[in-house]
């Protein structure tokens, strides 16, 4: 039977074969080689920062353990430090003049000997700001590692699914790959043999094939991998690295505890714990992945850990452990402040969907619960409203800053207590030290294990000793961070995500609608009462936990209201702030003081002023209350603490809001940061890219512009003098409050693109700004503050920031006037200057005296001419707001004081003009 290729055709083609099934289960080997780098790295790592310690340790150290060794002769021969000792041979030591062979043997011991103490207590960290040889031969090693157990796993899978059926192809196409074997195959074989050989051509272009090619194809570039890769997979993602150097030569991170302090017996069984994390995604450190698994076996504990060891994560990666064995309903108990991110790292970090049980919605959403399972996040207060039938039963309840419920007559902790007999599993989370509040400690243990609270009573006197931790280890469970973090960098930062409550929302939306940007900046801290602010309410949780774990507060805003409004609220804790009208010299006496200052203190600084040039070590915790456009002011600014000479960990708090324009420009800021990380080694201009411009800031607005009105149900784009008659048109624009209408009217007419004044002293006014030649006047949008650019005492009062070109807004005659009168409709603004009535004088006084000039047949010819001329045709537009402006009028107390309707119908002389008077109605 003749075959359509050649024996050495058949030949390659099963070599081919073979090679791939080969290579695919060979894969681990180039694991297993990977791993001996890693510990030859490590070992090179740990030498190179041993050797770098002995040449800071002086010749004299070895007269320590020996008299009588001739240092001068050391020294003259270019021996100055350990390190050089040990870098020498026996023999080049003993050349030296006075020094024996046995000598030299006797250094050279002593030498070796303060090596290996030193060794045993040199632990390594790593960093993307030292990529040194031996650091980056680690890092390069580990990375290998990582990507190769991953290909390997996948190599495997693919070699055990395709080996017999690819064997046994191979194994039907041998007959035909020498001349003997096919003069001797049988018709069957030959045949068999002839198929076989197009089935395994095909076989190359398979999947199966093309993937098994790329896999070996991304082995060999692993083995070839470049440092800088390397690097930027650790500072992707660390955890995994280090995770690594734990398995492989646990210790040399300065955590050798491989138990993290529990009991022998304790620690077997919890080791034993199965652990189920898929769904779950991010990376567990091992100390993380440990306590969850003695959550999991303990069914009923408080965890301790301190702040910054990422307790939430534990607890997160417990619920999804449990959801992957059957669970359906887990439930989060905490302040209100860390409702939402609670929420948000939830769905951050797990396929596990949040639920937000709290404020209007929280019965609907404790319905939906119900029915759908997932993690319910509740607060304390709550929990009070919460009905849940008797034999009810839910996995696990989480119960986050527990010492809330410490004392056992609050409601709170009643209302908790009820709630907990409904789950079958029980988490207590604080980062409070309870050891020093032995007595808050034993009620939260009692509530949990009641016969450990028992024996703990008994002990409490020695809450300090080992005897105590063992006996309530059990329920009790604390790492502090010097124990699990030694590798890590010395800085945590958190974002803390607050949601608005109704009063404050409402003044941040009024803000923006009203064009008032900074203030809307100010996000949350613009209420009157800090009581009522999200954010201050978090700073005060941030501030209490970092007293309890004997901690300073460093606080940081841009703008001074607010730090005003912090000092105040926060009262004796806090020093005095640090603004740029602080000289330097009291600059550096406020920080001598915060030095000497007890634990729970705060400093406040402007973040333009106290941001740079201060050394504030004494400070471990920053908290930093709204976004700033540039991440650089941000780093300045926590580099203060996070410096030379801090001996903690620096804990950095973001305060944040949802549904603001904080979630914007953290979004932006975050993906501009991508950019930069990756270009800002090669380009000058990539630097610039990492901030927020006025551009971005103006689309902000514009989002949350559109965002608001279409929540309240306003349709702005509808009101255009181009789609409506005049009469509809400002029929219209009666239905808009003063903010809507400011918004309506900067995007009919634009930005206003240049500022009113030229200068700061507000003496002469900057005519490039002008649009009376198109009939449009320059409207203040701060005039509902009473302040009155027109009158220069009134623009020095206030700052020059008020004068800018964002604080105003182009008009019409009748569109300036209904301005006014929705100023005037509005309660007085709080930040309105003092003694003044904003509003109601412009419309009355002024705007309303000229229109009735001109309206009664006065024909002007200054740059009132062409304002008028735009609505001449609008006089029953006119009458109907002068009829608007006089029910307000005389509906409010103080107006009717001062005007009676004939004031709404008097010229510029203070004639009345009787028909205007005739035709306004009552």
């Amino acid at each position: 039977m003749k075959k359509h290729f050649t024996s050495s055709d058949a030949s390659r083609l099963i070599r081919q074969h073979n090679f791939v099934l080969d290579e695919l289960s060979q894969s681990q080997k180039f694991v297993k080689d990977a791993e001996s780098s890693i510990k030859r790295a490590l070992s090179q790592l740990v030498a190179c920062e041993v050797m770098n310690i002995l040449r800071d340790i002086p010749i004299e150290e070895l007269s320590k353990h020996k008299k009588g060794i001739k240092l001068k002769a050391l020294s003259d021969a270019g021996y100055h430090t350990i390190a050089d000792i040990c870098a020498a041979s026996v023999y080049s030591i003993s050349s030296i003049y006075g020094i024996s062979e046995d000598g030299a043997y006797t250094i050279k011991n002593i030498a070796s000997n303060i090596s290996k103490k030193t060794s045993s207590t040199v632990k390594i960290k790593l960093s993307t700001d030292n990529k040194s040889q031996y650091a980056t031969a680690l890092i390069v090693s580990i990375s290998k590692y990582l990507r190769l157990k991953k290909l390997s796993d996948d190599c495997a899978i693919t070699f055990r699914e395709n080996k017999n059926s690819v064997s046994a192809l191979i194994k039907s196409l041998s007959p035909a790959t020498g001349f003997f074997n096919w003069l001797f195959a049988s018709k069957n074989n030959k045949q068999e043999a002839i198929c076989t050989y197009d089935k395994l051509t095909e076989l190359l272009n398979s999947d199966y094939f093309i993937h098994a090619s790329y896999l070996l194809n991304e082995i060999d570039n692993t083995l070839n991998l470049k440092s800088a890769i390397a690097w930027d997979d650790f500072s992707q993602n660390s955890i995994q690295f280090f995770n690594v150097i734990e398995i492989l030569s646990p210790g040399v991170l300065g955590n050798s505890d491989s138990v993290y302090g529990l009991p022998e017996e304790l620690a077997s069984k919890v080791q034993d714990e199965c652990f189920f994390p898929d769904g779950l995604l991010c990376t567990l450190r091992r100390y993380q992945e440990w306590g969850v698994k003695y959550i999991l076996h303990q069914h009923r504990v408080l965890l301790g850990d301190e702040m910054g060891l990422g307790k939430t994560i534990q607890a997160i990666a417990t619920m999804v452990s449990l959801k992957n064995t059957g669970a359906t309903h887990f439930m989060v108990v905490c302040p209100a402040g860390v409702v939402t991110n609670w929420c948000r790292e939830i769905a951050k970090h797990s396929l596990l969907k949040p639920i937000k049980i709290h404020g209007n919605g929280k019965h609907s959403a404790f319905r939906s619960w119900l029915s759908l399972g997932g993690v319910a996040v509740t607060t304390y207060e709550t929990v009070a409203s919460l009905n849940l039938e008797e034999g009810m039963k839910f996995s696990l309840l989480v119960v986050d800053e527990a010492h809330y419920i410490k004392n056992p007559a609050a409601k709170r902790t009643k209302n908790t207590l009820n709630l907990s007999l409904h789950f079958e599993r029980l988490l207590f989370m604080t980062g409070t030290a309870l050891e020093n509040k032995v007595d808050e400690m034993i009620w939260l243990i009692s509530i949990l294990q009641p016969q450990i609270a028992n024996q703990a009573k008994s002990i409490a006197f020695m809450s300090s000793a080992n005897q105590f931790r063992e006996a309530v280890s059990p329920v009790y469970y604390r790492r502090k961070r010097k124990d699990v973090l030694t590798e890590l960098p010395d800085l945590i930062e958190v974002q803390n995500w607050c949601t608005l409550n109704p009063e404050e929302e409402e003044v941040y939306e009024n803000a923006i609608l009203g064009g008032n940007y900074q203030e809307s900046r100010r996000v949350s801290w613009s209420v009157d009462d800090l009581s009522l602010s999200s954010k201050a309410t978090r700073l005060k949780e941030i501030i209490e936990e970092a007293k309890a774990d004997g901690r300073k507060v460093l606080i940081f805003s841009f703008f001074l209201d607010t730090i005003r409004k912090i000092h105040a609220f926060l009262g004796d804790i806090c020093l005095n702030p640090i603004n740029g009208s602080v000289t330097p010299q009291h600059r550096q006496e406020i920080i001598d003081e915060f030095e000497k200052a007890p634990e729970g203190s705060v400093l406040i600084a402007q973040i333009n002023s106290g941001g740079t040039g201060l050394n504030i070590q004494a400070a471990s915790v920053v908290v930093i209350c709204e976004p700033q456009f540039k991440p650089s002011i941000e780093n300045q600014a926590i580099s203060r603490s996070y410096r030379m000479g801090q001996s903690r960990n620096v804990l950095v708090y973001r305060l944040l809001c949802e549904n603001t324009i904080d979630e914007h420009i953290t979004s932006i800021l975050e993906e501009k940061q991508k950019i930069f990380d990756a270009f800002a080694d090669k380009s000058v201009a990539a630097q610039q890219t990492a901030s927020i411009d006025d551009a971005s800031f103006g689309d902000i607005i514009k989002k949350e512009i559109d965002r608001i009105n279409k929540k309240r149900g306003n349709d702005t784009s509808s009101v255009s003098a181009s789609n409506l008659g005049n009469d509809e048109y400002y029929d219209s624009l009666f239905k808009l409050d003063y903010y809507q209408l400011v918004y309506h009217l900067l995007q009919k007419y634009g930005a206003v693109q240049h500022d009113y004044f030229v200068n700061e002293s507000c003496r002469t006014r900057n005519t490039k700004g002008s649009r009376t030649s198109e009939g449009l006047f320059c409207h203040h949008i701060d005039e509902d503050k009473a302040i009155l650019l027109a009158n220069e005492k009134f623009a020095l009062r206030n700052p020059f920031e008020y004068q800018k070109a964002n604080r105003l807004v182009y008009c019409n005659y009748l569109e300036h006037l209904l301005l006014h009168i929705k100023i005037a409709e509005m309660p007085r603004n709080i930040n309105a200057n003092e003694n003044e009535l904003p509003g109601i004088g412009g419309a009355v006084n002024f705007i309303s005296r000229q229109l009735n000039d001109f309206y009664n047949g006065v024909v002007f010819t200054n740059y009132l001419a062409n304002p008028c001329n735009i609505v001449k045709n609008d006089y029953k537009s006119y009458i109907k707001m002068l009829s608007y402006l006089w029910k307000i009028v005389k509906n409010h107390p103080e107006y009717s004081q001062m005007y009676d309707k004939e004031d709404l119908a008097r010229n510029w002389n203070g004639e009345i003009i009787q028909k205007i008077l005739n035709d306004i109605k009552d």
